[in-house]
């Protein structure tokens, strides 16, 4: 399983929220170049960038994610208010190896269908975030919508993306432990590989998610705050079946 390093952009700085909550924000890095950097420098293959100004509507950070993608010699997969096909081309332009999207898959799926063939199903994510109950939250966790995150799975998979990306919006910086019960149940009703996201505090969380048979498991706060170091990370899921 991989593990994937999360740098989140608000302002122009990499920041950790709870729960998607712009109030409850901390700053980890007035450059988020830094960040990537740090983790570029201790192994990561793929780094996940989130514009968070775009996903909740209040800016854009492209050009510090631009600087990201140029500043680390690694992939990155960038999410964040992605809603058209030239937001899209202007970050494959400035070097993201894919983008996700989010809010769109529900709002504008016929985009998500484009986007998988213009650019190829490999390099097309979709996010599904998803509340406690299991509805999905959209505009940046702003909206909570009535859509069952199963069928979402379901629909973004005949749209033809290549990758899953499942966040539990209710742990997400929390350190408090993933759903891993639904986890395991959205790698069990798709092929498309899932990601998974939200809530890992330790290292035993992430060997727990790696069992669920996820691709990936992106981790933010937890790295922050020195929980654990990514090369520790790494080490615990190398072997876990």
């Amino acid at each position: 399983m991989l593990v994937i390093p999360a740098v989140d952009v608000m302002q122009g700085k990499c920041v950790r929220l709870v729960k998607g909550d712009p109030t409850n924000m901390k700053v980890y890095f007035d450059n988020p170049v830094e960040a990537a950097s740090r983790w570029a420098d201790e192994g990561a293959q793929l780094i996940h960038l989130v514009d968070l100004d775009a996903a909740i509507g209040t800016g854009q950070n492209i050009e510090t994610i631009g600087k990201i993608i140029e500043g680390v010699p690694v992939k990155t997969q960038v999410g964040g208010g992605i809603r058209t096909l030239e937001k899209a081309e202007k970050l494959f332009r400035l070097g993201a190896s894919k983008v996700i999207f989010g809010t769109t898959c529900i709002l504008n799926s016929t985009l998500v269908e484009e986007a998988v063939k213009s650019f190829g199903s490999e390099r097309v994510a979709a996010a599904i975030d998803t509340t406690s109950r299991g509805k999905v939250a959209l505009h940046g966790w702003r909206t909570k919508s009535e859509v069952d995150y199963l069928d979402l799975a379901r629909s973004v998979e005949i749209m033809g993306v290549g990758t899953i990306i499942f966040t539990s919006v209710s742990v997400d910086g929390t350190l408090k432990g993933p759903p891993i019960e639904q986890i395991r149940t959205v790698v069990s009703i798709v092929r498309t590989p899932v990601v998974a996201s939200g809530g890992i505090g330790s290292l035993e969380d992430l060997v727990k998610v790696a069992r669920t048979g996820v691709e990936g498991a992106i981790v933010g706060t937890a790295l922050y705050e020195e929980k654990f170091t990514l090369k520790q990370a790494m080490e615990a899921v190398k072997n876990v079946a």
